[in-house]
């Protein structure tokens, strides 16, 4: 091909690429090979705009595909520097992180979105970025402040329409989105008055998103409302118009609300079909939160039937991705990534070595003695499962033996319990004893409730030499193994203090680290096994009142004010194995003030199902309880706290152990 020949290729393919563009209204959806056929030759700009309109193609369908398009054409308008597209490109980026429900992502893309339409002062690109970051503040639960973001966007709309600049859709999502705050705000009489305008708006211009949303939304306030009949017949009209449209995340969506209208009116077999059908184009999708909703319907759904071999399949796997979306609940929590650790690392690896052969001797002790503990409670078992088998047997020959039998199992059971009663007592010993926390901490007070006799959550307060220390653990599991998984944890504390001399929470946390993953034996073919704790540690200076903090998931809550200041933990528990190096913890420090309120704590408290329907108490809704009771004494918040959380558990079992620690600096 001489050069004349390569110029007119290069011209055709160049103006294939213009009209997929020119005429981009004409079809929603172009032939992805022909759009990476002239991609390779086309210039940068025209590069980005063809791979938006190729992500065009699976931005509804298929997100995580949408994300991969939408990748290389946001590295190309960064190296171009193009604020236009780079704009573009964020936006549809952080959309389909929020449909995935990744909203830390969204976010981020959300705020480079509203940065760039800033510097080109674009008012219809500003207004999409504060609907889009109200939205987010919505899956956060923070519903005042998705309020005041989307009336900032409506009234920005409102004035771009006046001017030309904007459209009627616009204002629909708006209305939607007001009307969608105002419902989880409890006020169904404004989040119906919004919805139907958004309604109207939407029918007029033939949008059938907005319209099998809002009809959607609408079926929600019913339900809510308990008219399980108008509800089922908007979700159902919902989830024909979604049909039309191809998002696969908003058919998951309708199956879901459809599913649960038919489980609040008990129709189990109906309920159990649809989030059947829910499920199925969620996994499709890889969408968490959708599937999240699935398992834990069908989990209600088969417990309702009683079948609880089904019931614990579906919880087990709702509890197995709740990790997976930590960011809705915390998105405005976003953490850089974690830091190596410093060159202090070598010198204390010297120091553990030197104590190698100190901690191998404690530990085999401490095994005999678990080993024991655990055989003995396993040998009582044993015994009860027996002589239950032998009352069967009996009570088929002769019944005057029943009594007798049944005296005989009631004996062997108290001989059980004695011995976890017991076994509660050394649990108990490790715990330290309440004259040593009112002299550590005098103005304080801990909420205990073990799940079972003996619990996997322990607290620890010690004091070592200027500094007061305070941890509030939860071990793997509950009952009888969290109960020896707490023991290990203590022993370890004591162990990184008083035997290594480390005093900073973020040097001892690194020490149970390495012991509990040494002592396990956790090595990769065990990583899946979970052995650790989840732990919040701090150090309080009584002549400096420095606050040092560290955390394995377990945060910091500080209540100054009137405000609740949250320092975040890492997000990886203390002794699991993470291949051939563990992570290492970070370190929080501040300066206290009088009348200061810390409060650490495990994840029992906001797990526990309860109230009116069943639904978890939930972190938000345990910050805005302390941030009404902070300033009564310490023990009355206590009583509330206790009080508040039996209320709400209601005829329900409790499901984990539960601790809260809180302290008043004077």
């Amino acid at each position: 091909m001489d050069l004349k020949e390569r110029i007119m290729d290069r011209m055709r393919k160049l103006l294939l690429l213009l009209g997929l563009f020119c005429n981009g209204h004409l079809s929603a959806r172009v032939n992805a090979d022909s759009m990476e056929l002239v991609i390779s030759s086309a210039p940068d700009t025209l590069k980005v705009t063809a791979l938006l309109k190729l992500s065009d193609n699976y931005n509804d369908s298929d997100p995580k595909k949408g994300i991969e398009i939408l990748d290389r054409g946001y590295a190309i308008a960064k190296r171009i520097n193009n604020p236009k597209l780079i704009a573009k490109v964020t936006n549809q980026l952080g959309n389909n992180y929020y449909y995935l429900g990744d909203y830390e992502k969204a976010i981020r893309n959300f705020l480079e979105t509203l940065s760039a339409n800033e510097a080109m002062k674009d008012a219809d690109g500003i207004a999409d970025c504060l609907n889009n970051i109200g939205s987010v503040y919505i899956e956060q639960q923070d519903f005042k402040k998705a309020l005041e973001y989307h009336f900032k966007a409506l009234k920005m709309r409102e004035e771009n329409v006046e001017k030309g600049i904007g459209s009627n859709e616009d204002i629909s999502m708006s209305y939607g989105n007001i009307g969608q705050a105002y419902y989880y705000l409890g006020d169904f009489t404004k989040a119906m008055e919004y919805y139907n305008r958004s309604l109207r708006i939407a029918e007029k211009i033939d949008n059938k998103r907005r319209i099998a949303l809002m009809l959607n939304n609408i079926g929600s306030i019913y339900a809510e409302q308990k008219f399980y009949d108008n509800a089922l017949a908007y979700f159902r009209k919902s989830l024909e118009v979604q049909k039309q449209t191809d998002n696969k995340q908003m058919v998951s969506m309708a199956l879901n609300n459809v599913a649960e209208v038919y489980y609040m009116k008990n129709d189990y077999r109906n309920a159990v079909d649809f989030y059947n059908q829910g499920l199925s184009v969620a996994k499709g999708i890889g969408d968490l939160d959708d599937l999240k909703t699935s398992y834990e319907g069908l989990h209600n759904c088969y417990l309702g039937q009683k079948d609880f071999e089904k019931a614990h399949k579906y919880l087990s796997l709702f509890y197995s991705i709740k990790d997976s979306i930590y960011n809705t609940e915390n998105s405005a929590q976003i953490n850089e990534m974690l830091t190596r650790f410093d060159t202090n690392k070598k010198e204390q690896e010297i120091l553990l070595l030197q104590k190698d052969q100190e901690i191998h001797i404690f530990w085999r002790n401490a095994w005999i003695i678990g080993c024991a503990l655990i055989f003995l409670v396993a040998l009582l078992l044993f015994n009860r499962n027996k002589v239950k088998q032998k009352a069967n047997i009996a009570l088929s020959q002769q019944k005057k033996e029943i009594e007798l039998k049944n005296n005989q199992l009631a004996s062997k059971n108290k001989e059980v319990t004695d011995s976890i009663k017991y076994a509660k007592h050394l649990q108990l010993a490790i715990l330290p004893p309440q004259n040593q926390v009112k002299r550590l901490v005098p103005d304080s007070f801990i909420l205990y409730k073990p799940k079972d006799i003996v619990s996997g959550d322990f607290y620890w307060v010690e004091e070592w030499g200027n500094q007061v220390l305070v941890a509030a653990a939860d071990c793997t599991g509950h009952g009888v193994p969290g109960a020896f998984m707490s023991i290990v944890g203590s022993n370890l504390l004591q162990q990184a203090v008083f035997n290594y001399g480390l005093s900073k929470p973020f040097l001892i946390l690194n020490n149970l680290n390495k012991n509990i993953s040494n002592i396990l034996h956790q090595s990769e073919e065990t990583a899946t096994v979970r052995d650790g704790m989840d732990i919040a540690l701090l150090s309080i200076h009584k002549t400096s009142r420095t606050i040092e903090f560290s955390g394995a998931y377990n945060p910091l809550w500080l209540l100054r004010n009137g405000e609740l200041i949250e320092f975040a933990a890492d997000k990886h528990p203390v002794g699991v194995f993470v291949g051939e190096e563990l992570k290492q913890f970070k370190n929080r420090e501040f300066e206290s003030q009088p009348g200061d309120v810390l409060y650490v704590f495990t994840d029992g408290y906001a797990d526990q199902f309860g109230g009116p329907r069943g639904k978890k108490f939930k972190y938000s809704q345990l910050k805005e309880l302390l941030l009404k009771i902070s300033k009564l004494e310490m023990e009355e918040q206590k009583n509330i706290l206790n009080s508040t959380i039996e209320a709400w558990k209601g005829n329900l079992e409790q499901i984990d152990d539960i601790l809260i620690i809180g302290i008043r600096i004077s």
